[in-house]
C-alpha cells in the first residue's frame, strides 16, 4: 500500500511493508518520519509537539525537529573541499538533502523519492517499496562531475528508547571502537543499551567501529513487546556503522542511533586524514539498499 497522509501538520506518503508502514515526508528531506507495526508500537524517536519543526536550507539541525530517521549526504560535520570543481563550496551541517524538498514518483507497487543538490552536481534519490515482507530502500547517488567527488553518507537513524532494550551487530564484542564525543572513555561507554533516562544530564555519546562490519545486520530489541526492528544491508557498499545513544542530555531524548555509514567517520575530511573516504566516481553513481523488518522475539 502507498498513498498520500499526513504526519503531524506536514504531507506525508505512507508505504505499508509486511507489518511496517512507514511515512516518509517528501517536502521535508524526505525523511521517514514513522515506522510503526500493526499494534501502533512506534519504532523512531519521535520529538514532541503536533507542530513539526522544519529545518530550512540556512538553518540549524538541532533546531529542527530533529528526531527519526533522516539522510546524511554529503556529510554530517561541516566541510569545504580545498580543490576540485566543488571547492569552496561548504557542505552544510548534517548535509544538504535532509534541507529540500523532493521529487515524488509514485507507482502502484514502489515510490521514489529524487533530491536535486542546489550546491553540487548531484542528485540522490531512494526507491520504496515492499519485498518479502520487509521495507526495501533501494538508493542512488549520482555524480555530476568529471571527477570523484567525495561524500558520506549515513543513516541518521534515531530510534526510540526504552530501558533494558538491545542492539545486536554482526561485530565481536571487544571489537575495538572509536569515540566520537561523549564524556567517558571509549572503554567506558556501554555499545548495546540505554542506560537510565536522565533528561538533564543523562549520559550522550557517539562512537565508531573501526572496522568494516562482517555481515550486513544490525538489530534493537524491545523488551516490552518481544519484537526486533531489523536492519539487513549491503555490508560491501555501506561498511561502516557508528552508535550514537542518548540518555537524557540531548534535548531531553531517549534514543539509541545505528548509524550505518559509507565512510567511519563524520565529515570526508576526517575520512580521508584515515585514508577511508568514500567518493562518487565521476560522472557515475553509487547504489546500495537497506531493509527494515520486525522479528518476532
Amino acid at each position: 500500500m502507498i498513498a498520500w497522509t499526513s504526519y503531524k501538520d506536514r504531507p506525508a506518503v505512507a508505504v505499508k511493508a509486511g507489518s511496517l508502514t512507514a511515512l516518509f515526508l517528501p517536502e521535508d528531506g524526505g525523511k521517514m518520519a514513522s515506522l510503526t507495526d500493526e499494534q501502533g508500537f512506534e519504532y523512531l524517536a519521535q520529538a514532541k509537539g503536533e507542530v513539526y519543526q522544519r529545518l530550512t536550507p540556512d538553518g540549524e539541525f538541532i533546531h529542527s525537529e530533529c528526531s527519526s530517521f533522516d539522510d546524511m549526504f554529503p556529510t554530517i560535520d561541516p566541510y569545504t573541499a580545498d580543490k576540485g570543481a566543488f571547492a569552496g563550496i561548504p557542505y552544510p551541517d548534517h548535509g544538504e538533502i535532509c534541507r529540500l524538498p523532493w521529487e515524488v514518483q509514485m507507482g502502484k507497487q514502489e515510490v521514489t523519492f529524487v533530491c536535486r543538490s542546489r550546491l553540487f552536481k548531484t542528485v540522490f534519490s531512494k526507491t520504496v517499496c515492499a519485498e518479502n515482507g520487509a521495507l526495501a530502500v533501494h538508493y542512488r547517488i549520482e555524480n555530476g562531475y568529471d571527477e570523484p567527488y567525495p561524500y558520506l553518507w549515513a543513516a541518521h537513524c534515531m530510534l526510540a528508547g526504552e530501558e533494558g532494550a538491545v542492539v545486536t551487530t554482526a561485530y565481536a564484542e571487544d571489537a575495538p571502537i572509536r569515540k566520537m564525543f561523549g564524556r567517558q572513555e571509549a572503554a567506558e561507554m556501554k555499545r548495546d543499551a540505554l542506560v537510565v533516562h536522565d533528561p538533564v544530564d543523562g549520559l550522550a555519546y557517539k562512537f565508531y567501529y573501526t572496522e568494516p562490519i562482517p555481515r550486513g545486520e544490525v538489530a534493537y530489541h524491545y523488551p516490552s513487546t518481544g519484537r526486533t526492528i531489523r536492519f539487513d544491508y549491503d555490508a560491501d557498499k555501506i561498511p561502516w556503522l557508528g552508535v550514537w545513544i542518548n540518555n537524557g542530555s540531548f534535548k531531553g531524548m531517549y534514543n539509541i542511533a545505528l548509524e550505518i555509514a559509507t565512510a567511519p567517520y563524520d565529515s570526508p575530511a576526517e575520512a580521508m586524514k584515515a585514508n577511508a573516504c568514500s567518493y562518487l566516481p565521476a560522472g557515475g553513481a553509487v547504489t546500495f539498499t537497506l531493509r527494515f523488518s520486525v522479528v518476532e522475539a
